[in-house]
């Protein structure tokens, strides 16, 4: 069926106030995504929804939407199987001179190195629990505790230092200020 006529067909669809797009549209577009397809990619297939519509049935509907979240895990699953593929394939990667020397081909590798790098960049924006950066926020120091009174002296010695001590009841007058090279 030729774009126009596709584009007549869900015209009419609409107008008679039914959607062209049933379960097993659904099922297909789930399926590709369950297989690391995009969203861009799966709908300008000719006879599939826009974009804009497959997020709205994701929004509108609890089951597609819960479908739609599990497809997308499935997808991630299958974009790291393609990067593992991509890293240890060396296709490419040497070229056969016409004299038949053998040089490393560069751009082949920098073309797999971003082909790996854009998947697992997108895997870590879709699924960041699972494939994103993983922050050590364990603290493996000690913190000590000083009371109000021990608290009190030690501000008043830096204020002292710091020439403030008479104004503020410092300790000491304000040290000599050394030059660089002695610090």
């Amino acid at each position: 069926m030729t774009n126009s006529r596709a584009v007549l067909r869900r015209a009419s669809c609409l107008m008679a106030g039914k959607s062209q797009w049933g379960q097993e549209t659904r099922e297909d577009i789930l399926e590709k995504l369950s297989i690391g397809k995009s969203l861009r990619e799966i709908c300008s297939a000719e006879e599939m929804p826009s974009e804009s519509l497959v997020r709205k049935w994701v929004m509108q509907d609890e089951t597609f939407g819960a479908q739609y979240a599990r497809a997308r895990e499935a997808g991630m699953e299958a974009l790291a199987d393609e990067i593992l593929q991509i890293a240890d394939s060396q296709e490419g990667d040497i070229l056969k001179t016409e004299d038949g020397r053998e040089i490393v081909n560069h751009d082949a590798i920098q073309r797999a190195r971003l082909r790996v790098d854009t998947r697992k960049w997108l895997m870590s924006k879709i699924a960041p629990k699972k494939y994103g950066d993983r922050l050590d926020l364990n603290h493996s120091g000690s913190i000590g505790t000083l009371s109000d009174d021990a608290l009190d002296a030690r501000v008043l010695k830096l204020l002292g230092k710091a020439g403030a001590g008479a104004a503020a009841g410092g300790e000491a007058e304000a040290e000599e200020a050394k030059p660089a090279g002695e610090l």
